[in-house]
């Protein structure tokens, strides 16, 4: 491997790390006007939604944020389908949601993930209500108390739907509601969806018209990471993103929360972003509405959509409904709920490479049904679409190394004298029609191809706790027994071993540190990724031993 060669692979490491960064930190600036409004009485600067929480400072003067307690008469409702489980406060707001199909551990599935969460750990919610003076949810008077029939709602297993109905409560709080206008939330359910619609059933039975906006939130705790690049690989992105008629996909993280977001337009989505998983609200009807961010001073953040206001005339039965989705982040069922919600999926600049990379994964999968091996052939097919590429490198390698004995003829010959040395080597190439760079080339087109794989692991939630054989039981994370990485470092170091050796001593022992180096570096990477770059380097050995042989019979 050439001073040229070693050039390119540092390189290739300081392109995928500091993309990887740059995909995670970098965010555009925000569009739409910023806009404080006069009876903002939070610090995101906009007019207060009724708040949901409390906040209570507990011992060493740390923050605790939790909902407000549930009076004996007001239960929470817990409601079961095949694949959530959600809580449901009686404001109606989503505290709880559990996806049952995806475990919190690969060796117990009898716990699902948590994606909403409202303890000690974890605070997480999702809520949702009509503004009016009049109630159910009032600036003034706070919000109203809704009752179920029952606390508890299970889908059966001949049921398709379950639709759960919380009847807005009698409370002296709420001003001129009482039995003259009646409010019904209602839950819809479906089999095997994790698409929660909510709707409010407004039957206004006074002499007045009522008037009021329906508003959706997504309010949580920035949760502790661990700092430093090799305390668990690369991060993946959480905080909000919103779709706009400009931007499809436009992430807005905790730090941007810190100051005021404000636009308004039809259409369009909010969601919260993490690892695998996305809650979205999604406006119904193609409503205009006003989305905005909020920074609370208990630490929390939220998105929320607020939209136009409806009238329902006296007598009249009025419905206004919004679309929840709880769940993970697979783009085809994504791309069903509303336009650009499968950007969440988010592969980044590399999306046009990353797609077609995961549907071949899926498809191999598809037939052989394990992850692992779909990975190890998706390796082979990439190895045998560069493979001519590949062969030309090696080809030039070997003449190199060909042309050892005459390399170190000049060595001796020219002494200390490096700068002949070099005319003199660099004559020699063009001489025997050898070109240096030769080898490096196949570096620089595997780079995109690495760091899409990478980018397809990490991002695809069908990877996530994936089992190969053995030890490897979740190739999303790292290799238990790191037996991967120091695989990848003895491959690493036998293709040096192949190569030619550079003339100058300085770069033979960065030559020799460099499979320690990039052991190192990817020593908490996926083990998927890490079974791709054995795989790659295992063929490329071969690969490279046979074009050799050839070329030196020649």
């Amino acid at each position: 491997m050439d001073k040229q060669t070693i050039r390119f692979l540092f390189l290739a490491v300081i392109v995928f790390v500091g993309f990887s960064l740059f995909s995670k930190y970098y965010q555009p600036p925000h569009e739409g006007a910023v806009q404080k409004d006069p009876l903002a009485t939070h610090e995101s600067g906009h007019q207060e939604i009724p708040n949901m929480v409390e906040t209570a400072v507990g011992n060493g003067g740390e923050t605790a944020v939790h909902l407000h307690k549930q009076p004996s008469n007001h239960p929470i409702v817990t409601v079961d389908t095949n694949v959530l489980k959600v809580k449901i406060n009686s404001q109606g707001d989503l505290i709880f949601a559990e996806l049952k199909k995806y475990p919190q551990n690969p060796k117990d599935h009898t716990k699902g993930f948590n994606l909403l969460d409202n303890d000690n750990h974890r605070f997480y919610v999702a809520q949702t209500g009509l503004l009016s003076e009049r109630g159910p949810d009032s600036k003034v008077h706070g919000r109203a108390k809704f009752t179920a029939k029952h606390q508890r709602y299970e889908l059966s297993d001949n049921e398709q739907e379950m639709v759960v109905d919380l009847i807005c409560g009698l409370d002296e709080n709420i001003v001129d509601t009482g039995k003259d206008i009646n409010f019904i939330k209602r839950f819809k359910f479906s089999r095997n969806s994790y698409l929660v619609t909510i709707e409010y059933v407004i039957v206004n039975n006074s002499q007045t018209e009522y008037k009021a906006s329906l508003y959706g939130r997504l309010r949580r705790l920035p949760e502790a990471v661990t700092k430093g690049f090799f305390s668990g690989g690369l991060r993946t992105y959480t905080g909000a993103a919103i779709s706009t008629p400009n931007q499809r996909y436009k992430k807005i993280s905790f730090s941007d929360m810190k100051e005021p977001y404000n636009i308004a337009f039809t259409g369009g989505w909010i969601a919260m972003l993490e690892h695998y998983f996305v809650s979205a609200w999604v406006p119904g009807g193609g409503s205009f509405s006003e989305y905005q961010t909020e920074n609370f001073k208990d630490g929390s953040f939220g998105i929320r959509f607020v939209n136009s206001t409806i009238s329902v005339a006296p007598g009249e039965t009025q419905k206004v409904s919004a679309q929840l989705f709880l769940g993970p982040k697979i783009a085809n069922t994504l791309k069903e709920i509303a336009p650009a919600l499968d950007l969440t999926v988010d592969y980044g600049i590399l999306w046009w490479l990353c797609v077609p990379l995961f549907l071949l994964l899926k498809t191999i999968f598809n037939v052989i049904g394990n992850w692992g091996w779909a990975i190890i052939l998706t390796t082979l097919l990439i190895k045998l679409l560069f493979y001519k590429l590949s062969a030309a490198s090696y080809r030039s390698m070997g003449n190199l190394r060909k042309l050892q004995p005459k390399m170190e003829e000049l060595k001796a010959r020219c002494g200390e004298d490096k700068q002949k040395f070099s005319q003199s080597v660099m004559e020699l190439y063009r001489k025997e029609k050898v070109n240096p760079l030769g080898g490096c080339l196949p570096i620089l087109v595997q780079i995109p191809v690495f760091i899409a794989l990478y980018y397809v692991l990490l991002e695809s939630v069908e990877l996530r706790q994936a089992s190969w054989c053995l030890w490897i039981v979740d190739l999303s994370a790292r290799d238990p027994l790191f037996i991967l990485p120091c695989l990848m470092g003895v491959s690493m170091f036998v293709q040096q071993k192949m190569n030619p050796p550079p003339p100058d001593p300085i770069q033979a022992k960065v030559l020799m540190f460099m499979p320690v180096f990039f052991t190192a570096l990817f020593w908490q990477f996926p083990s998927g990724l890490m079974l791709y770059w054995v795989v790659n380097n295992s063929l490329s050995i071969l690969q490279q031993k046979f074009i050799t042989r050839q070329v030196c019979n020649q």
